[in-house]
């Protein structure tokens, strides 16, 4: 008995200090990030490349150009079309550029195609020396 009692006084003290998620790190405050929702026939030629190619499946991907950086979410291939994305967040920290997205699928009023739809949306910033976090 004594025994058990000494091995949970030395795991005890472990499983607070280390079992809690984000030991010592704290979440920092995010900041809104400027951003433009770019049509396809803007897009960079070997960006749209990229995309066709790996539009089957989902895509969190990023492609600079210059000064400018493209944010790419896509979600793979659909049963149909009339499905929309919205951006729920663009925004950074001392570390890193979050993108958020949300795919909303058709109502069922609308008549659709019955042709599958591979829908992703293009996010442009201004480059940043980062890292990326695509939701």
């Amino acid at each position: 008995m004594r025994g058990i009692r000494c091995w949970l006084l030395l795991i005890l003290p472990a499983l607070l200090l280390f079992g809690c998620g984000k030991a010592g790190k704290e979440e920092q405050e995010r900041s809104a990030v400027d951003f433009t929702v770019v049509e396809e026939r803007k897009l960079p030629e070997a960006l749209f490349q990229v995309i066709a190619e790996n539009r089957e499946n989902e895509i969190r991907m990023t492609y600079e150009d210059g000064e400018v950086l493209y944010l790419v979410r896509g979600y793979g291939r659909q049963k149909t079309g009339g499905y929309s994305i919205s951006v729920t967040e663009c925004a950074e920290d001392a570390d890193a550029v979050y993108l958020g997205t949300k795919l909303a699928g058709p109502s069922e009023q609308e008549h659709l195609p019955e042709d599958p739809s591979y829908p992703y949306i293009v996010v442009m910033i201004e480059a940043r020396e980062k890292d990326v976090n695509i939701e």
